[in-house]
């Protein structure tokens, strides 16, 4: 039976806009993640300074996305504007605040530069966040993305070792993507969301356990401890938060409390048996050990060690957002000088940012994560699994980037992550209080 001719039209333009949605969260994906000259000199801390300046093709690519985006913004205006005026708060103030340390900023014009690609971020959250789609869109986006990228990835590391193996890394697959951590940072969140669909059947089950497999093994082949490490933490996480006998009003307040007593617990034991409060060698010794790496990851302590000294010349504002490490002849240099090579980041999330925005820029950032927690935890209400996987989702981001750099990163992977899980719970958020939830959240693929 044909709909009626003034309903076709509306159902046309809702899944042409549903496309497009997916099409700009996954073409952001890619274009952040994927070495498409596929050159191996192109690949590691060289190839990372590049994009930190922005080339031609990566403005292009990006800016074409975010015209779209705004396109989309528009053409649901009325959404778009009650979704901003109830997003993370601090989450905007972050971006705001990116934009005004130019001011002080070492390359006020990478700081420009860089912050323009976070407001696209909140372009394409804003415009792909529920009702244009249902309320899994965004997550099954990144997860068909994340899927295609590790077969890609598996098949040019079998296929052209010399561009999709890193040998001077013991063999680690890097696949199509610029290093072999970015590659099992990736897969691990696809393990996390093909778990999900195994276990909610929304999609039939061989291809569920086809893609988690897949993103699994390509996980163990990139041999990356930290995203090992954090996958099976986050799966456990999702794993029991999930249980209906979790549920409750109070369930957040209760795993809290819980957690806080345990770790108080634990370091009165250490310190009545040691007489001292434990370092992060001693939490992170047994585990890195067990995994061939050195407590301080790998010698990363001394690169942190050395990015302190510039956070002590402008401990509260910072040097600017982006203005660090910009390679030869930037405010980096002296890490250089010293190490004999540069590094393409801090490798510890909190420090770059601390570095680059200061005591001000941090405080905003863990705000904006605490009120994310805030807002899963209202979500948790009445939409139980969708706060799950968002909060082993995020839990994994906060933990990964101890050892990484990526929150607040601009178009790095986790960070696009978080601008997109914050805006989509906001927009979940904002469905519910109107009572437009259930005819939204409906959809599929």
């Amino acid at each position: 039976m044909k709909p009626p001719m003034d309903t076709a039209p509306a159902a046309s333009s809702a899944r042409f806009n549903r496309r497009l949605s997916m099409a700009l969260v996954s073409l952001s994906l890619i274009f952040s993640l994927v070495a498409f000259t596929l050159g191996v000199g192109e690949t590691g801390p060289e190839a990372t300074h590049e994009l930190a300046e922005g080339s031609s093709l990566r403005q292009i690519q990006f800016g074409s996305i975010f015209l779209a985006a705004i396109w989309l913004a528009w053409q649901h205006r009325q959404w778009t504007w009650l979704h901003l005026r109830h997003a993370n708060p601090f989450l905007i103030a972050v971006v705001l605040y990116c934009f005004a340390s130019m001011l002080w900023s070492v390359a006020p014009l990478v700081s420009i530069k860089r912050s323009v690609l976070l407001v696209g971020l909140l372009l394409i959250g804003l415009a792909t966040a529920p009702p244009v789609g249902d309320t899994r869109l965004c997550a099954r986006a990144m997860m068909f993305t994340i899927t295609g990228i590790a077969i890609l990835s598996a098949i040019v590391a079998l296929a052209l070792p010399r561009v999709g193996v890193d040998y001077q890394l013991g063999g680690a697959w890097r696949g199509i993507l610029w290093q072999k951590n970015v590659l099992g940072s990736i897969t691990s969140f696809g393990v996390i969301l093909w778990l999900r669909e195994c276990l909610t059947r929304d999609m039939p089950l061989r291809r569920c356990v086809a893609g988690l497999l897949i993103c699994l093994f390509v996980l163990i082949m990139s041999k990356s401890a930290t995203s090992l490490l954090v996958t099976i933490l986050g799966c456990g996480i999702y794993l029991v938060l999930r249980r209906q006998y979790l549920a409750g009003s109070h369930t957040q307040l209760a795993i809290s409390l819980v957690a806080v007593v345990l770790l108080m617990l634990a370091l009165h034991f250490v310190y009545v048996i040691s007489g001292r409060l434990p370092t992060l060698s001693d939490v992170m010794g047994p585990i890195t050990g067990a995994l061939n790496k050195s407590s301080d990851f790998t010698g990363r302590g001394e690169i942190w060690k050395l990015v302190l000294i510039s956070v002590e010349r402008h401990p509260i504002w910072g040097i600017g957002y982006g203005g660090f490490w910009l390679g030869e002849g930037s405010a980096s240099q002296y890490i250089k000088d010293l190490l004999a090579w540069m590094p393409a980041t801090g490798h510890q999330g909190y420090i770059d940012i601390l570095n680059e925005l200061g005591a001000v820029g941090l405080g905003l950032t863990i705000a904006a994560l605490l009120w994310h927690f805030y807002q899963l935890a209202r979500l948790a209400r009445f939409d139980r699994e969708e706060a799950t996987v968002h909060f082993a989702l995020i839990v994994l981001v906060i933990v990964s980037n101890f050892s990484e750099s990526q929150l607040l990163a601009d178009v790095a992977f986790q960070n696009i992550y978080f601008f997109y899980s914050s805006l989509n719970v906001s927009a979940i958020l904002d469905l519910h209080r109107k009572g437009a939830l259930p005819a939204a959240a409906r959809g599929g693929l």
